[in-house]
């Protein structure tokens, strides 16, 4: 048995460039990974030949193959030639449906485990992942990046300075599908470069003007308690607030670590009305 940790991510910026001929969506992204929140999977294999699949989690998710760590297993195996029988015990700590990459985090841990086991593909399991989902990809090897196409061709940014953000996840549920067919069309300019190049130089208050995201106006709008938080996380001193992913995760940019500590212990202290969520 083996134990792996499945970290979470953020995007910085979200750019949604059109829909594609397959019905996916093209995007340009910036991903920024999370030590935490993150998932712990316990793994254990079985040379038998017979392929099956036992999936246990906390929370309620599909279980075998309509799972995504199963998914994830069987694609790996399928590449690799190999028919073992794998069990997953799955402890989560990333939030559902919450924009965050906790399904995508764990079939990547899948993916490099059987991996780890069996012998690595010449392509690292990059084709397994894309089969699970766009985002898989980016938690083979979870670095900051830029993500392109479906989010999968990644450009690593090396150096860059991490940047103090405070993670905020709401007591409710978005489906990715919801966000993308819901996505208001803006006339939003704002680039990622500019937002690289501050963050780059680790000007907080301008990076905060250049935190995009395109799937997160039909989420501002449905849902007032975003809105609510949003303005309570800059009166404790947040410079800019925006959704990540498919929402409806809030992630707060501070202009430092200690102003980003104050604003997470004041609000363990004395939390939003209505969202009693654990602060990251």
């Amino acid at each position: 048995m083996c134990v792996v940790r499945a970290v979470s991510k953020i995007n910085l910026y979200l750019r949604v460039l059109g829909r594609l001929p397959s019905g996916y969506h093209e995007i340009e992204t910036l991903f920024l990974p999370l030590n935490s929140p993150s998932d712990e999977l316990e793994i254990a294999f079985r040379d038998d030949g017979r392929g099956e699949l036992d999936i246990v989690s906390g929370v309620p998710l599909p279980s075998g193959r309509e799972n995504l760590c199963g998914k994830a297993a069987e694609a790996v195996c399928a590449e690799l030639g190999i028919r073992p029988s794998i069990a997953i015990r799955l402890r989560k700590r990333i939030p559902v449906a919450a924009g965050m990459g906790g399904g995508s985090s764990d079939a990547a841990a899948v993916i490099n485990a059987v991996q780890s086991r069996y012998g690595f593909l010449p392509d690292r399991g990059a084709a397994a992942a894309l089969a699970c989902g766009a985002d898989v990809p980016f938690f083979l090897d979870p670095h900051p990046a830029i993500g392109r196409g479906l989010g999968e061709q990644l450009t690593p940014l090396d150096g860059l300075p991490e940047p103090p953000v405070l993670i905020l996840p709401m007591p409710f549920p978005i489906p990715t599908p919801w966000s993308y067919r819901h996505r208001v069309p803006t006339d939003d300019s704002r680039s990622i470069d500019t937002l690289i190049k501050a963050l780059r130089e680790s000007d907080y208050e301008r990076a905060a003007h250049f935190l995009r995201n395109d799937l997160a106006t039909a989420a501002w709008r449905k849902f007032p308690l975003l809105t609510l938080a949003a303005d309570h996380l800059k009166r404790l001193g947040a410079l800019g607030v925006q959704i990540t992913g498919s929402g409806p995760t809030l992630f707060a940019l501070f202009a430092d670590p200690p102003s980003r500590d104050r604003a997470a212990e004041e609000l363990r202290t004395h939390p939003i009305p209505g969202i009693r969520t654990p602060v990251f």
